[in-house]
Parts: C-alpha cells; sequence; structure tokens
C-alpha cells in the first residue's frame, strides 16, 4: 500500500509549506508546476537488498551494450538481469517455463543506478530472491563492478507471479520452490 509523502518547500507564495502528497489520492496535479516538479524530484526508488544473496555470476560489457551516451544501456542492464537469474535457475535444475510445475511472469522491474558501466568492465552480478507472496516474489540483484573496488553498479529487483501458461493464468507458488530459491518452504 502507499503510504502518504510530507515535503517541505521554499517556493514563492509557499514558503516553509508542509504539502501532503498521498499516492492513494490524485494529488500532484493539483499542486502547482513547480511543486510537482520538485517533489518528483524527491521521488527516486530506494532498493534494500539482502546483503548475502546466495548466486552469483559475471559479465563483461560488450561493445554492443553500449548506449548513445556510451556506456552500459538500461535495456542491457535487464537483459543482464534476466541472464543471470537464467543462470541461477540453470545450476538448480529449473527454468523460467517450468519450475517444479509454473512458469515465471515478470510483472515489475525496478533499477537504481549507482555508478557508470563501460566497454569491457566486468560485472558480478549477485542473485538472490525477497517478499514472498502466495503467488508471487522479487528476484533481487546487486552488480559489483570489481575492477573498481567492488563499487556497486547497481541494485534491482524483477517481480515475478508463478504462472501456468497452458491455462494463462497466475497460480500459488510451489512449496518446492520457495524452498529451492530461498531455503523456505513457507509461503
Amino acid at each position: 500500500m502507499w503510504s502518504n509523502h510530507f515535503c517541505r518547500f521554499s517556493l514563492p507564495g509557499y514558503n516553509n509549506h508542509l504539502f501532503q502528497l498521498s499516492h492513494s489520492q490524485a494529488i500532484l496535479p493539483k499542486l502547482p508546476e513547480a511543486v510537482q516538479i520538485k517533489y518528483l524530484a524527491f521521488m527516486r526508488i530506494k532498493l534494500d537488498i539482502p546483503e548475502s544473496l546466495p548466486f552469483q555470476t559475471g559479465i563483461v560489457v560488450r561493445v554492443t551494450d553500449l548506449n548513445y551516451g556510451n556506456h552500459l544501456g538500461n535495456d542491457r542492464m535487464l537483459a543482464y538481469l534476466q541472464e543471470a537469474r537464467v543462470q541461477w535457475l540453470t545450476s538448480l535444475g529449473l527454468t523460467e517455463l517450468d519450475a517444479h510445475g509454473v512458469g515465471f511472469l515478470q510483472v515489475d522491474a525496478a533499477i537504481q543506478y549507482k555508478a557508470e558501466g563501460f566497454y569491457d568492465d566486468r560485472i558480478i552480478i549477485q542473485v538472490g530472491t525477497a517478499d514472498w507472496t502466495a503467488k508471487s516474489w522479487d528476484f533481487v540483484y546487486r552488480l559489483i563492478l570489481p575492477d573498481q573496488e567492488n563499487r556497486i553498479l547497481a541494485l534491482a529487483k524483477t517481480g515475478m507471479v508463478a504462472f501456468d501458461y497452458a491455462t494463462r493464468k497466475v497460480v500459488h507458488v510451489p512449496g518446492r520452490l520457495r524452498e529451492d530459491l530461498d531455503g523456505r518452504s513457507s509461503v
């Protein structure tokens, strides 16, 4: 559930005014444009990734992974996350289409960039899981630049639901799947 946010701004006509900004109401469009812009500048995702993640793999940034800014493109970042996730699943004898009788359907993604990645950078991608429910969970990722004193390149998450591709329906997470990915069998 979204929570309310309170922000204090010093703007012409709104000096030191406390604004309550709520995602549950359509309040943002009702505020002056200057307040909207200032508020949106604060709306950055912050991911809380567990310190220890059970799987890691490596990848090297290719020239084809660069965008017009000459750094790692955000579209390639999502591909890196999928590659690391699939490698972990493969190491467990699972696939995204058949993991103890269910498939995975990605329903959201979030990436918090901490640094730029460049051509030929070596990246270590750590993968784990979090936020389990009866039908969903998150894969969580930490991307590290080991040749830059283990500087964090990015933190990320991809939200998944258990999905039956034959019936095209969301289904319950099998206990064995959670046990394989998280070490716990209850959801």
